[in-house]
């Protein structure tokens, strides 16, 4: 099998379970209340939670761009958020986030031989996403103690800050250990990345970014709940919504649909929230992210042609 036949063969993959686990949703709901609820849909709170998706998406522009500007990479705000829109549009045809990672990653490269460097400021922004999103879901957990949650969550909570921490700051000296003395890999690692583990003022810039657009997201969320009509504490939205992102990042899905409606009906069945109304919820959260996604579709059409990205000496 060609490396293309296997890549449309894993996007229809992911599109068939994003389906499969729609089809199962609805088969165990009231259709015709579930589309009662959509239809009850104030467009103006939607507009509003589309609107501070977007948002969030620019904060998340501003910290690609911190964490790639001390591997040399030293374009404008403009020309990173045009590269991280036109990957934004790049995620309705893979799953996941990865046909946008990956665009996005060759963008900020234009042809270089810095093709790694560029993925690596990508996954960088990826992975201090992920831990701020861990860090927001476990301060919840631990700081709203009135709200339902399995036990097994709650110890999750307590652990999952200080191990995500220490696998960032620590696991680059583990990796290296690993690698043969005098591997490319090793001098990734060990020269050209060591802003990642080291500078602590460019990790807390990117932290304080990271966790302010998780909030903003989760307040999407709460905007959309009232699009619906829904009396949702919202506690419980920085307690939920960062769970099912994490669990709508994994490549099982087309951007999380599927997983997110599930993920919604099982923790709003917690405080006794209806299936159909969360259901309902998930559907418009999807609806918002793929608006966004194709938002970015003029972006990606009207860019300019790729030029050598500007570059810096790295920071040592």
């Amino acid at each position: 099998m060609t490396r293309t036949r296997k890549r449309l063969s894993s996007r229809w993959i992911k599109i068939f379970l994003s389906a499969t686990l729609l089809v199962i949703l609805f088969r165990h709901s009231d259709l015709g209340e579930l589309s009662l609820v959509l239809a009850r849909t104030q467009p103006g709170w939607a507009v509003a939670a589309l609107v501070g998706y977007l948002f969030s998406q620019a904060l998340c522009v501003r910290r690609w761009q911190l964490l790639a500007a001390p591997l040399g990479f030293t374009c404008s705000y403009a020309r990173y958020f045009v590269y991280y829109f036109s990957g934004m549009y790049l995620n309705l045809f893979a799953p996941s986030t990865v046909a946008g990672d990956v665009g996005r990653a060759l963008f900020l490269a234009a042809g270089q031989q810095r093709r790694a460097l560029a993925m690596t400021t990508v996954l960088a922004d990826r992975g201090i996403g992920f831990v701020a999103l861990v860090w927001v879901g476990a301060a919840a957990v631990l700081l709203l103690p009135g709200d339902p949650v399995p036990r097994a969550l709650y110890w999750s909570a307590v652990i999952a800050p200080p191990a995500t921490a220490a696998l960032w700051l620590l696991g680059s000296r583990v990796i290296v250990r690993f690698l043969a003395p005098h591997s490319w890999w090793r001098r990734l690692v060990e020269r050209d990345l060591t802003p990642y583990w080291n500078d602590y003022h460019l990790l807390g810039q990117s932290f304080t970014l990271a966790c302010v657009f998780h909030l903003v997201q989760i307040a999407t969320q709460i905007l959309a709940a009232g699009a619906l009509g829904l009396q949702i504490p919202w506690t419980f939205f920085l307690i939920f919504v960062p769970i099912v992102n994490v669990a709508g990042m994994l490549p099982i899905s087309l951007s999380g649909v599927g997983v997110r409606e599930a993920g919604y009906w099982y923790f709003l069945s917690l405080i006794g929230v209806d299936r159909e109304p969360a259901i309902a919820l998930g559907l418009l959260s999807s609806a918002i992210v793929l608006a966004s996604n194709v938002i970015g579709a003029p972006v990606f059409l009207l860019r300019k042609r790729p030029v050598a990205a500007d570059t810096a000496p790295l920071r040592r």
